[in-house]
């Protein structure tokens, strides 16, 4: 089984002067995962540390938050450009996000029912009705919506996923 990391988001700057810091949410982000513990904090060098937040508050699209272990401006000013992150295996059921991920799914390669390869999901449109799998192939990319109608076996541990789309839909270009 693969590690699939959720990027949270990234530290745009420090608020204040107790040590309090901007999240600009990124692509994995659920505010469940706030509450969760394991996330680490991933400098621009690579280096990480595992933190909590202790507090956040809705500023606009983003979100204002106390992260333990930084207790300044200074240290806050040291955290701009960091992400946060957080292993999926590590989570407890209570904060595990009730949706799809696209870091779940980037990657994944793409089928027919009958087994015929369609490509490879770049990415993922997150949408209010509906989510679609951004497919790539043959140089060429596809939306594959993720609905029961099309999708007909979604697996994580296998990394594939079985579509059987109606007349057109694959060629369509996006």
């Amino acid at each position: 089984m693969r590690t699939i990391e959720a990027d949270i988001g990234a530290i745009v700057k420090a608020v204040g002067l107790k040590g309090e810091v901007k999240l600009l949410p990124g692509h994995d982000f659920w505010v469940g995962a706030l509450d969760a513990g394991g996330l680490e904090l991933v400098g621009d060098d690579g280096a990480s540390r595992t933190v909590q937040v202790n507090s956040r508050r809705r500023k606009g699209n983003t979100f204002v938050l106390k992260i333990s272990g930084i207790e300044d401006i200074d240290a806050a000013n040291a955290t701009v450009g960091s992400r946060l992150v957080v292993s999926l295996e590590d989570l407890d059921d209570t904060v595990r996000p009730d949706r799809l991920l696209p870091c779940q799914v980037i990657g994944l390669e793409v089928r027919l029912t009958d087994g015929t390869a369609v490509g490879r999901v770049a990415d993922m449109l997150l949408g209010a009705a509906q989510d679609c799998f951004i497919v790539e192939r043959d140089h060429e990319t596809v939306l594959v919506p993720n609905v029961s109608d099309v999708v007909r076996r979604l697996d994580l541990d296998s990394g594939v996923i079985e579509i059987d789309p109606p007349d057109g839909l694959l060629d369509l270009r996006w």
